[in-house]
C-alpha cells in the first residue's frame, strides 16, 4: 500500500511540474526589460514591418478585449509554442495591460529565443489613453 501511495505522489508531482520550456507569467517575477517603445513610437512604425502582440493574460483580454489595430493575440502561457512557430524576419512588439509584467516576461522570453523585440510602455492602457477623442 505504501508504495503505492509513494508512486502516485510521484507521477502527480511530476504530472504538475512545467515543461522543461514553459515560461512563468503567474508568480512574481517581473523582469525590468529595458528595449521599449512608446505609444508615438509605435505609432511612427510601418504597421508592414513590425510584428504586434497583444499578450495579455486570458482574464484580462476578456475583461477588455479591444486590440490595438493590426496586433495579433496570443496567449502569453503558451508562448514556447506559437514562438517557436514566428518567423524572425521582423521586429516584434508586445503589449499586455499596464506594459509591467506579462509583456516584459513575453519580451524577455523572446528576445532570448532570437527575437529582435521591444515591449510598449503603459501597454494597451496608455495607447486607449493616447488615442482617445479627447487626446
Amino acid at each position: 500500500m505504501r508504495l503505492v501511495f509513494v508512486t502516485l505522489t510521484m507521477l502527480l508531482a511530476t504530472s504538475c511540474a512545467p515543461a522543461p520550456d514553459a515560461y512563468v507569467f503567474r508568480n512574481d517575477d517581473r523582469p525590468a526589460y529595458t528595449r521599449t517603445t512608446t505609444v508615438d513610437g509605435l505609432k511612427a512604425m510601418d504597421p508592414a514591418a513590425v510584428t504586434l502582440l497583444d499578450v495579455r493574460l486570458n482574464e484580462d483580454f476578456a475583461a477588455s478585449p479591444t486590440m490595438i489595430p493590426g496586433a495579433v493575440r496570443r496567449d502569453p502561457e503558451a508562448i514556447a509554442q506559437w514562438a517557436s512557430q514566428m518567423p524572425k524576419d521582423k521586429p516584434v512588439v508586445v503589449y499586455c495591460v499596464k506594459g509591467k509584467w506579462v509583456s516584459q516576461k513575453a519580451a524577455t522570453y523572446l528576445s532570448e529565443h532570437g527575437f529582435d523585440v521591444r515591449s510598449l510602455d503603459g501597454g494597451i492602457d496608455a495607447w486607449a489613453h493616447a488615442t482617445a477623442p479627447n487626446n
